[in-house]
């Protein structure tokens, strides 16, 4: 039986989340420290009723994703930056995800045009039994014509209580194996084109600073402090993501090894950052959409 959805909290989060957004673009200019940015979003979805669902995403030029800053991070926004801001909120577990791109270097905005355009024509689609092939049909033709190549291997995708990414994919290109495959009434989708002049494909990088608790058993045993640490992890942040520095007065003074170890031994997913393969700039914008028996409600 899925999850039942609670309409009000989720337009609460979504009010939350339109806020946030708004403010994030005001916070985004060239020399501003990403760790701030960050931490002033996240404060501002507090101040305002909500809670982060996952942490605050600000992903640079080639960088697609995943990007939250670490432990000690002193990166500043460059000038001539396209900088992406994801945000999550939740009340209650009910999770609205919503994402924006800046650009500082006035020489994007063919790019930031047509990625906003194809979310509005994916958007434009939803209904109740609409096609995933539709949607990613209607995102890969808007941004071709811009000129572009849409990010093949990112997607949006539904959302549960607790959970940001609940198991269906929605996709940016026309999957013609997905053509059965429906939108049911009742169903939470993040919608979230990205579109690059690069390969139009994201690869793994190297640094992990985003990690959720899997609920799976370890692969092997875990020491008294990996235990404790888990165990605060499951309560504070149940199944959503979780920055490395928002543990950062957690008391061991290595914490970024604890989940590392937390990691590699499978209770815990990793998040890398993700990076366009030919290291093309990439834009994203994202709404979170409520399919009900009659209607898509954009909530953020």
């Amino acid at each position: 039986m899925g999850v039942v959805l609670d309409v009000d909290k989720l337009r609460a989060a979504g009010r939350v989340a339109v806020a946030a957004r708004e403010y994030a673009v005001s916070l985004v200019r060239v020399g501003a420290l990403v760790l701030d940015v960050c931490e002033s979003i996240e404060r501002f979805i507090v101040e305002s009723g909500g809670l982060p669902a996952f942490p605050c995403n600000l992903s640079i030029n080639e960088v697609a994703a995943h990007y939250t800053p670490g432990l000690g991070d002193s990166s500043v926004i460059p000038e001539g930056a396209v900088v992406k801001v994801d945000l999550g909120v939740h009340v209650d577990g009910f999770i609205v995800d919503t994402a924006v791109t800046v650009d500082l270097s006035g020489e994007h905005g063919k790019l930031l045009e047509t990625t906003m355009r194809a979310l509005e024509e994916a958007v434009s689609i939803v209904k109740p039994y609409v096609s995933l092939y539709d949607i990613g049909r209607v995102v890969e033709r808007t941004i071709r014509e811009g000129g572009f190549k849409p990010i093949r291997n990112l997607s949006g995708h539904n959302i549960g209580r607790y959970v940001v990414h609940a198991g269906l994919s929605i996709p940016n290109v026309a999957d013609r194996s997905l053509f059965r495959l429906r939108v049911q009434p009742g169903t939470l989708i993040a919608l979230e084109p990205f579109a690059t002049n690069g390969k139009g494909l994201v690869v793994d990088g190297p640094t992990i600073n985003i990690y959720s608790y899997t609920g799976r058993e370890p692969k092997m045993g875990l020491t008294s402090l990996e235990v404790e640490l888990l165990d605060h992890i499951s309560r504070e942040y149940k199944t959503l993501p979780f920055a490395t520095r928002w543990l950062k007065n957690w008391k061991s003074g290595d914490v970024e090894g604890l989940l590392k170890l937390l990691h590699s031994k499978g209770v815990l997913h990793g998040y890398p950052v993700l990076v366009e393969a030919g290291r093309g700039v990439v834009a994203q914008f994202e709404h979170t959409v409520l399919v009900t028996e009659s209607e898509a409600i954009v909530l953020a």
